[in-house]
């Protein structure tokens, strides 16, 4: 498959900054829950590059400017379009240009040799963030069973969407609450939620912590259509950190986070959602 790059200039980009490369879902392949035609479909993979601001957008522009605007070079690849899917080929390219990958809308089967690829960018110190979410894909297990794929050596488990709910330091839903991540915020939120789950052992090599936890109830990523409903358990989280050799790892429980103004559920200038994106993003790139 022929990569697709499309970089995001926002201001002045210098040598500095810290590029990162948000992987994107192809045309055409996201939008199960909510999507009826090809572009709304495609509107549903949260493109960096989608400035609406319109009621119940999707888009992650103002997410990349606030990375600009804060010492990083976001960059976008597309997974193949439904009509020829496929992953991006992480095992062909120089992953250690990056400072951070985003698997955002991924919803491809990547392969082992790819895996193989991503693991090792990440023993070198490379970082990674995971934002799962039913209609980043075209079936309920289309974008869980892309993450699982990759998660799948340190043990982590990643469920469905099920549940809407603020994350808040105040009501003692922070695990951690002194991690750099969750300095000076009060409190986030996500709409149709994924969180993930610690392993009972964590394997060898890895350390896992949780920074923030699940509430209410979540789907199991079984099944063929929508997974099993269950309560959480202390195991599930809202934010939790993978880290493994020299590198870092995060996953967050939903997309929504991140959505321009007025996005769908909620956005990233609502609560202190704005200042948690710049803390996680910082953490993965070792800001001080």
């Amino acid at each position: 498959m022929r990569t697709i790059i499309l970089s995001l200039l926002i201001g002045s980009i210098t040598l500095a900054q810290d590029r990162v490369l948000f992987i994107r879902g192809g045309d055409g392949t996201g939008g199960v829950v909510e999507a009826t035609n090809r572009a709304e479909r495609t509107e549903q993979l949260a493109d960096i590059i989608n400035t609406s601001e319109s009621r119940g957008n999707h888009g992650w522009a103002t997410l990349a400017k606030t990375l600009g605007a804060n010492g990083f070079e976001p960059e976008q690849a597309l997974e193949g379009p439904e009509e020829k899917p496929a992953p991006i080929e992480l095992d062909k390219q120089n992953l250690s240009h990056y400072a951070i990958i985003v698997f955002g809308s991924n919803n491809s089967t990547y392969t082992d040799a790819q895996v193989d690829a991503f693991w090792k960018y990440i023993r070198a110190g490379g970082s990674a963030l995971f934002i799962s979410d039913a209609n980043f894909g075209n079936t309920w297990q289309a974008a869980p069973n892309s993450d699982q794929k990759l998660l799948a050596r340190s043990g982590v488990i990643v469920n469905q969407d099920h549940g809407t709910y603020t994350v808040e330091r105040g009501k003692g839903d922070y695990i951690a609450p002194d991690h750099p991540i969750l300095k000076d915020v009060g409190k986030f939120d996500g709409e149709g939620v994924s969180p993930v789950q610690m392993p009972e052992k964590v394997p060898d090599g890895f350390t896992i912590t949780q920074i923030a936890r699940a509430k209410g109830k979540t789907r199991i990523n079984d099944g063929s259509k929508q997974g099993t409903e269950r309560d959480v358990t202390p195991r599930d989280s809202s934010l939790l950190v993978i880290e493994h050799g020299k590198g870092r790892v995060a996953c967050h429980f939903d997309r929504n986070t991140f959505f321009n103004l007025n996005g769908a559920g909620t956005s990233i200038e609502r609560h202190d959602n704005k200042r948690y994106a710049i803390n996680l993003f910082g953490w993965l790139a070792r800001r001080p």
